[in-house]
């Protein structure tokens, strides 16, 4: 086909340059769908978009091309891998079920290979074809399994669909095969089918499954008492990215506050410079008045997590580098009901 193909592309230039446009769109359609039927369906669509640019208005022809790809898609996933991912069939539009598995990547893993690290990043959503893992937490001085994954199972939505770091580590404990959706793909597919990213947090949850397993093995990230606590506060990026100057700080609205963190709201259009805060160290200043006295605290910490919100606001938690002594937390603690009585 390889070679047929590229007398068919020459013959296409050739078409275009003497202005016969009606036979290059004919030409096109042909390789096109060739392709699909071969199932080569990243060049089918390339040349299905090619006939936008050669002729905008060949809508029979556009129309006719989309439908052969999409029966073909159709046809290409196996009956197994429907019965194995039915859910995802049954809740998605036929063109956003193929548009979604044909945006994985299939990988076989080894046995004992850490897939996801425990405080680490994570831009994949991963589905379990076949294998089995395990979900571990490190402790201080030890690693509890919090759970066993197997063929059907799903994992990495906790901060796929959020900007977290990974809350625990995922581990084969066999040979696996996964498939893998990355976040910049779901964000090309997004543009086209734009509820899509919706019906998959909606299919695959948003990471609730995954902090209720740690509570089930006595694991809870809040081991102290969140207060609530309005207040302007002023952040910085301390690590900059390679290349790039010192950030300038920005202003923000604190939301609540305990012994080892806190977390505030901010807005940003920039969701990609918003992305890669996760593990980075911000300086945070907060203004606090108590007693009739206002008091500046300065604070520094590492980003865990930052959940977008509509409106292009942002909430970005901070795992302090030092926690507060018992007595400032108290005099927090104050303020806040202060707050509450006002």
């Amino acid at each position: 086909m390889e070679t047929n193909l590229s007398a068919q592309e020459a013959q296409f230039n050739e078409l275009l340059k003497t202005g016969q446009n009606q036979a290059a769109v004919e030409l096109l359609s042909q390789m096109a769908i060739a392709c699909a039927r071969e199932g080569d369906f990243v060049r089918a669509e390339s040349f299905r978009d090619q006939l936008y640019e050669v002729d905008s208005m060949a809508l029979s022809a556009i129309v006719k091309v989309n439908e052969v790809i999409e029966a073909e898609k159709t046809k290409a996933l196996t009956p197994d891998r429907r019965r194995l991912w039915a859910r995802f069939f049954e809740a998605l539009s036929t063109e956003e079920s193929n548009a979604f598995f044909f945006a994985l990547n299939d990988v076989v893993l080894e046995e004992e290979r850490v897939v996801l690290k425990q405080g680490g990043s994570n831009d994949r959503l991963y589905l379990v074809n076949q294998g089995q893992l395990k979900v571990v937490h490190e402790g201080a001085d030890k690693q509890l399994l919090i759970r066993t994954l197997s063929t059907g199972d799903i994992f990495g939505e906790d901060t796929f669909f959020s900007i977290n770091v990974c809350t625990a580590s995922v581990v084969t404990l066999l040979k696996t095969k996964v498939s893998y959706l990355e976040r910049d793909k779901l964000d090309g597919l997004s543009i086209q089918y734009p509820v899509l990213e919706k019906h998959l947090q909606e299919l695959c949850g948003s990471g609730k499954r995954m902090y209720d397993w740690l509570r089930q093995k006595g694991i809870d990230r809040r081991a102290y008492k969140r207060v609530n606590l309005s207040t302007k506060i002023a952040f910085q990026i301390l690590t900059p990215e390679e290349g790039t100057a010192m950030q300038r700080p920005v202003v923000a609205e604190l939301w609540d506050i305990s012994k080892c963190g806190l977390s505030f709201y901010f807005q940003s259009k920039n969701r990609e410079a918003v992305r890669r805060m996760v593990g980075r160290t911000l300086g945070v200043s907060i203004k606090l008045s108590a007693n009739g006295r206002e008091k500046e605290i300065a604070l520094t910490g590492i980003v865990h997590g930052v959940q977008d919100h509509p409106l292009d606001e942002y909430s970005v938690h901070l795992q302090l580098r030092r926690n507060f002594s018992d007595e400032a937390i108290r005099t927090i603690h104050r303020i806040a009901e202060q707050q509450e009585g006002l």
